[in-house]
């Protein structure tokens, strides 16, 4: 590379005179590396950044250490989503469904024992029907139980107050 290319592609780089360039090129026998660190400390170019990588956090305090990182992603992994929240419920709902049973006994006698997820597909196909269907089977001594490994009392108790209803209902309407 001729003289005039060397001083053509450091006023390029440096973005300084034809001058200056030409002067820093003798000052540094004609390298162009020494000619820009020599215009470096001439302050007429301005040095790149400095970037500094380490693994130490302290060094740079804009790093976070390693394990703060960690330790707060394990604290969001602990907040669970709204799916994942659905989802647990639709299972634990599912094993319900599937665990428990809907009994019917009439006069001490088991006339029904299905799963509780075939009652209520029952239930949400031909809803009118069996609202019906199990309002006049109350008025004729039939009695519904939920039984398996749920918390049935509560559901059971209310079974039982509407089958003690429909017995007053029906005693009223004999004495009348």
């Amino acid at each position: 590379m001729d003289e005039l290319e060397k001083v053509e592609k450091l006023r390029e780089r440096a973005n300084v005179s034809y001058e200056e360039a030409k002067e820093a090129l003798e000052k540094s026998n004609g390298d162009l590396l020494d000619a820009m660190v020599y215009l470096e400390k001439q302050g007429k170019v301005k040095s790149p950044e400095q970037t500094s990588y380490s693994t130490d956090a302290s060094e740079q305090p804009k790093y976070a250490d390693v394990p703060a990182i960690v330790k707060e992603g394990e604290e969001r992994s602990n907040e669970e989503s709204v799916g994942k929240k659905l989802g647990k419920m639709l299972k634990k709902a599912g094993r319900y469904l599937n665990d428990n049973h809907l009994k019917v006994e009439h006069k001490d006698k088991i006339i029904l024992d299905i799963p509780l997820w075939v009652a209520l597909i029952a239930l949400l196909a031909a809803w009118w029907i069996l609202v019906i269907l199990i309002i006049i089977s109350l008025f004729c001594d039939y009695r519904y139980t939920i039984v398996g490994t749920g918390n049935n009392e509560e559901v059971n108790k209310v079974m039982e107050k509407a089958s003690e209803f429909t017995g007053q209902v029906k005693d009223e309407f004999k004495n009348n």
